[in-house]
């Protein structure tokens, strides 16, 4: 899981301005029916993250994440995906549900952010061509 975290957080973090902390957002359910699964992956994502801290960060850039709970609703994804934007989030990992990950990433897509989820698993997710997504 380090890899591919590793991977896109290099790339994201060439936007981001020198000598800059750099966040990375988060998102999906940690309350609702897929909550047990989204605290497991919020859980690994920190873990991964803490790694890369301990072992000097992104070209020396220390890692910060932003959790966000979208309860694996399609409304309520929308609107994190606008909180992580309103504050210049520009890497997300996430959503967990491919409901909620598609209509987030038509906000991600506008807002020039990256995302990629670690489970949505409908193809429409990266069918419709859009160039900010990514699955794992």
């Amino acid at each position: 899981m380090r890899s591919w975290i590793f991977a896109a957080v290099a790339v994201a973090a060439l936007a981001q301005p020198a000598h800059a902390e750099f966040k990375l957002g988060w998102a999906g359910p940690l309350t609702g029916g897929s909550a047990a699964v989204g605290v497991q992956n919020r859980n690994g994502v920190q873990q991964a993250v803490d790694d890369l801290n301990a072992a000097g960060g992104i070209l020396g850039e220390k890692i910060a994440v932003q959790f966000e709970d979208d309860a694996g609703d399609p409304k309520q994804a929308v609107s994190v995906a606008n909180r992580l934007m309103t504050d210049r989030i520009k890497f997300v990992i996430g959503h967990q549900n491919s409901g909620a990950s598609i209509p987030a990433s038509e906000v991600y897509a506008e807002s020039v952010a990256l995302q990629v989820t670690p489970a949505s698993t409908n193809p429409e997710f990266t069918d419709r061509g859009l160039w900010n997504t990514f699955r794992i």
